[in-house]
């Protein structure tokens, strides 16, 4: 009896491929036998389904070869398991399981190290799915949504030319309208043959001629307009990660992105508008000592504690948001695209110094144009990107390259004020703006003639006729 007992094995576990399809039917033939689906998905088996799914798909890349597909990889793409999966994400149902289908997607992407965005069967539905995130501002998906968006803007970095998956054309026809959650019980209860249900292989990037024919279009860039409308939540965590996200996709290379990150989206605008709105909020009565010896402030790091802060005055914080906001524009700016990096900071100029901070350096207030002029002191000292630096030198000193004549004073009456300025009556003023002018943007020394140069004035190093 004992000798019986001990011949007797252990049943062999199941291969993967079996496994993996065993959990998906789990999780379909929920959908097929349940008719009430108010109960939560966590209620339900589901997250457990979709955890071991992924540690499936985990497993199999480990035991082949790099870049080798396996059967359960391709299973879920020949079956179109994503594209389900976020049918049920859209439909929320049962309640909570959008947050799990963001969950999967960005577990997805980032345990699997094979590229799977070429595959049209996964950059659709995750095309589909962005679209989806940052709809409702401080909804309960917020977390799962950043998460989410940050892994495809990651994975973007990694291989840029993936842009072009995600530059959707206005002008062609929309989709169909996704079937609801009872049209997906129908097709999860048809039989399943085990034949593939599409082309899993990876879709081309377009080629030239496409590519060239669909700049003349408008595109939808819609991943920035999800981060962009995340900046706007009330949870700075997610403010910051939508910021740094936006960070990424500004400094890929292609040129179809960065043309459609300037024209069809509204960073431009984000960018000017919170920081015309940190400036208004500023006290109109700053002691310029202030904000010259205020600490060194750092966009996404800002923990300011008033309570344990001993050199407190009024405004600080508002001043501290002011100069964060602007690390921001100035950082998102020096890792931009190049053509991109210009655009945005001839937007800054534009919206931001001349709509704003001009008319605060043309007033005639002596306590007024101490504020302002201290603070355009600290703006200039802490920007570093090349083209906001060349952007505000234009501000401040104008574009022409020739000798100033009368005429051209009218054209540019700031430099003319802050020359004036020069020779105020008070003593604080004039050295505000004598350390802010000669040297405008605090460059190199051979960056500086070489802009003073530009825009016609006469460097120190030059030599006068006499």
């Amino acid at each position: 009896m004992l000798t019986s007992f001990n011949t007797v094995a252990l049943a062999p576990s199941l291969p993967l491929q079996e496994d993996f399809v065993y959990h998906w039917k789990a999780i379909t033939h929920y959908y097929i036998e349940t008719s009430d689906d108010k109960d939560p998905v966590t209620d339900t088996n589901i997250p457990s389904h979709l955890e071991q799914m992924l540690d499936i798909l985990t497993q199999e890349e480990s035991e082949r070869e790099s870049g080798e597909t396996g059967p359960c990889m391709e299973y879920l793409l020949h079956h179109k398991i994503l594209e389900t999966l976020y049918t049920l994400g859209k439909a929320d149902c049962p309640p909570g399981m959008k947050q799990q289908v963001l969950s999967f997607y960005t577990k997805l992407l980032g345990r699997i190290r094979q590229p799977l965005l070429p595959h049209i069967n996964v950059h659709r539905p995750v095309l589909k799915l962005i679209r989806l995130c940052g709809e409702i501002l401080a909804a309960p998906t917020e977390n799962e949504e950043i998460q989410f968006l940050c892994i495809v803007c990651a994975k973007l970095k990694q291989d840029p030319y993936l842009v072009n998956f995600f530059l959707e054309n206005k002008v062609k026809r929309p989709d169909p309208k996704s079937p609801s959650a009872k049209g997906v019980r129908e097709d999860l209860a048809s039989p399943d043959t085990g034949q593939p249900q599409a082309e899993g292989k990876a879709a081309e990037p377009p080629d030239e001629p496409k590519a060239a024919a669909d700049q003349s279009n408008i595109n939808n860039y819609n991943i920035v307009t999800s981060l962009l409308n995340l900046t706007k939540s009330p949870d700075g965590r997610i403010v910051v990660k939508a910021c740094e996200g936006l960070m990424l996709l500004v400094s890929l290379p292609e040129p179809a992105a960065a043309k459609c990150l300037t024209e069809n989206t509204e960073l431009c605008e984000l960018l000017t508008d919170r920081l015309s709105a940190f400036y208004k909020a500023l006290p109109t009565s700053m002691d310029p000592l202030d904000i010259e010896t205020v600490e060194s402030v750092n966009w996404g790091l800002d923990v300011y504690n008033m309570k344990d802060d001993a050199a407190i005055f009024t405004g600080k914080r508002a001043l501290i948001s002011f100069l964060s906001w602007l690390d921001y524009c100035d950082q998102l700016i020096k890792e931009a695209q190049k053509t991109a990096a210009v655009v945005l900071a001839k937007t800054v100029r534009k919206m931001f110094f001349v709509t704003v901070m001009e008319p605060q350096l043309m007033q005639t207030s002596e306590v007024g144009i101490l504020t302002s002029t201290a603070l355009l002191n600290r703006i200039i000292r802490q920007v570093t990107s090349e083209a906001l630096l060349q952007e505000m030198v234009y501000f401040l000193l104008g574009e022409e390259k020739g000798p100033e004549t009368l005429a051209t004073i009218a054209q540019n009456p700031l430099r003319h004020r802050l020359i004036e300025l020069c020779d105020h009556l008070s003593d604080e003023v004039q050295c505000l703006v004598i350390d802010s002018c000669p040297n405008p943007c605090h460059l190199p020394e051979e960056k500086m003639e070489k802009k003073v140069a530009e825009v016609g004035l006469p460097s120190e190093n030059s030599e006068t006729s006499e």
